[in-house]
């Protein structure tokens, strides 16, 4: 899959503002969205674990290919914020099994590109 670089910045920008927009959302929408769906239970925490995948996994692959670190210290510190600004959604509540998720998904994108890259080199 080729993708140019305006792509793949707008796909990690819309994937980040849906990020930012769940977690201000309060806990009442959650629950009612998440009952809505009939999804198992925890149905946010898979929803981060994926979008966290899917931004790591973006931003590893070519035409980004940003150093693994770089985008796990990114993961952490977004990891960290969204937590953080669950202070500000009524019925929201932090916490650290959350940034567990978000990371868990962070470290699945950046195996997924590594396989990808890996499995994408020549034989000898």
């Amino acid at each position: 899959m080729n993708i140019s670089r305006k792509t793949a910045v707008g796909l990690q920008w819309l994937l980040l503002v849906a990020l930012l927009v769940g977690t201000q959302m309060p806990g009442a929408w959650r629950h009612a969205v998440e009952s809505s769906l009939h999804g198992p239970q925890g149905l946010s925490s898979w929803a981060h674990a994926i979008t966290f995948a899917l931004m790591a996994w973006l931003a590893r692959v070519p035409p980004l290919a940003w150093p693994w670190r770089r985008v796990l210290l990114l993961a952490l510190a977004l990891a960290l914020l969204t937590e953080g600004l669950q202070f500000l959604a009524m019925e929201r509540h932090p916490r650290w099994i959350d940034v567990v998720i978000d990371m868990a998904g962070a470290l699945g994108g950046v195996t997924l590109a590594a396989l990808r890259r890996q499995s994408k080199r020549p034989s000898r």
